[in-house]
This record gives structure tokens, sequence and C-alpha cells, in this order.
């Protein structure tokens, strides 16, 4: 199923599935790649609609984020639920990702 990704302003806005685990992370990874080569300079992963996220999940949103801030772009996280972002932070990524409670927050602070 293909992921929903829109612009809003000029920040490129990836709808992220209700779970992200190993059953679709390689299809989302293919999917962002391909986001990537569009080169986005803000990008916003909208969590609104996402109950679940596994290991394979976060591996392949690090790898994306750090490929994406590689290429000059800004990242940030929105509308993590409690379940999802307690897993963000007992991985510690809490620390690494931009965190923000609505998209109008992240692009304010991505400037």
């Amino acid at each position: 199923m293909p992921m929903d990704i829109t612009t809003i302003n000029d920040a490129t806005v990836v709808m992220m599935p209700p779970r992200f685990d190993a059953g679709n992370a390689p299809g989302i990874e293919s999917e962002l790649k391909t986001m990537l080569a569009a080169k986005p300079g803000k990008v916003i992963f909208d969590f609104t609609g996402t109950d679940y996220i596994a290991s394979a999940g976060l591996r392949v949103l690090l790898l994306i984020t750090r490929d994406l801030m590689k290429a000059g772009a800004k990242v940030a996280l929105v509308e993590l639920r409690p379940a999802v972002h307690k897993v963000f932070d007992m991985a510690g990524f809490t620390s690494i990702f931009l965190i923000c409670v609505s998209r109008e927050e992240a692009i304010q602070k991505m400037g």
C-alpha cells in the first residue's frame, strides 16, 4: 500500500502507517528513499494514525533521517501517540529527533 506523502507550505509530510514493523519496514524504506531523491528541505513524519512501532521501524526512520540530514534537510516527528512516544523514549530517540505536537509547531521550529 503506497504511503500518503504530500507537501504543505514548503514541508514534505509523510503519513506513517498504523503499524511500522518488520512486515512493512522494507516497503516503507523503499518509498522513503524515493522521496529522498526529490531532495526535500523539510520533512515531517506524521504519526497521527500510528499505534505501534517496532525496532525495524525505528531503524528505517533513523537511516532515512540520517540521509535527509546529510543532504541538509530538517526533520520533525509529529502527533506521536503515548505508546509510540514511549518506544522512542525507551530507545533514546527522543534526544535524536525533533518531536512536536503538531505540524504547525514543526514547521515553526524548522524555520
